[in-house]
């Protein structure tokens, strides 16, 4: 039986060539049921650490420490002006959840913070259904804090989560200590204006004891986040919601995968031409310079 070679070469070509194709596209059908080329879900690379990081202007919230574990030998601590405190703090707690049930933890936090007898001092909400975002900064009582934060860690699934406690008892006692000298000097200010003098006298002066009682308006605001009527800790909690999920059907995975198939299975044979074409372009022109060695 004689062997027609030229066509027994073709089919093997052929069937090696179709081979590859099959592989290129079953490797990609299967490659779409994996999910790797969906939107990214908040909390990865692409998302912020904190929404409140970029917001420079909100309420400050102080809280306030008695020393209570004071042995016999220890010296009791410096005065604070306010009612024997030896602390002030600020503490502060970063929550970011992210969620597929948005209203429904929306609801929760909410809830959660009425039962706590929480504060919502800060709301920013965006978004369309799907991709809503909701930002709160709550105020709570330094006594319910560590239990609302650990309640607040069960509202949907939380990626995210740091609690940051800065003393603040030098700050205080500085302003304190500016307030006694404004008063001191308002005073001081005050009593020279019963005494004669000039006109541009009396108007500079008035214009300085104006210029104290400001300083002492702007002072009495800070100190007054300080007060023990507005203790508070910080809870800033984000919730973003994950975008649904997109069902996508079997003729539109097989269409997707036949049509990235075919260009990069074009791409390849471009790739193994060129390599061959070069291949043997090297080959011709070793064999050029070995019969240019041998006349020589």
């Amino acid at each position: 039986m004689k062997i027609n070679l030229s066509t027994l070469s073709f089919r093997t070509v052929f069937y090696s060539l179709a081979g590859l194709f099959l592989l290129l596209f079953i490797c990609r059908f299967a490659y779409s049921f994996t999910g790797k080329n969906g939107p990214d879900l908040p909390g990865q690379a692409n998302m912020p650490e904190s929404f409140f990081d970029s917001q420079g202007d909100l309420r400050k919230n102080y809280a306030s420490e008695k020393n209570t574990d004071m042995g016999p030998n220890t010296p009791p601590p410096p005065p604070s002006g306010d009612g024997g405190i030896s602390q002030k703090y600020e503490k502060t707690a970063t929550l970011n959840s992210r969620t597929s049930a948005f209203e429904e933890d929306e609801s929760n936090i909410r809830e959660t913070s009425k039962a706590f007898h929480a504060i919502i001092q800060y709301e920013q909400k965006s978004g369309n259904p799907g991709h809503r975002n909701l930002h709160l900064m709550i105020g709570v009582r330094p006594e319910l804090f560590d239990s609302f934060y650990v309640v607040a860690q069960r509202i949907g699934y939380i990626y995210v989560n740091s609690i940051t406690k800065v003393d603040k008892t030098t700050e205080f006692r500085e302003l304190n200590a500016q307030k006694t000298s404004l008063v001191k000097a308002l005073a001081n200010l005050t009593d020279l204006k019963n005494r004669a003098g000039t006109i541009a006298d009396l108007v500079g002066l008035h214009d300085k004891i104006l210029d104290i009682e400001r300083q002492m308006q702007e002072l009495g605001v800070e100190l007054g986040n300080f007060s023990s009527e507005n203790e508070f800790c910080t809870i800033r909690f984000s919730l973003y919601e994950n975008p649904a999920a997109r069902s996508i059907s079997l003729a539109r995975r097989l269409f997707d995968s036949f049509m990235w198939t075919v260009q990069y299975y074009i791409l390849l044979l471009i790739g193994v031409a060129l390599a061959l074409g070069v291949a043997w372009l090297m080959l011709v022109v070793a064999g050029k310079a070995s019969e240019l060695g041998k006349k020589v």
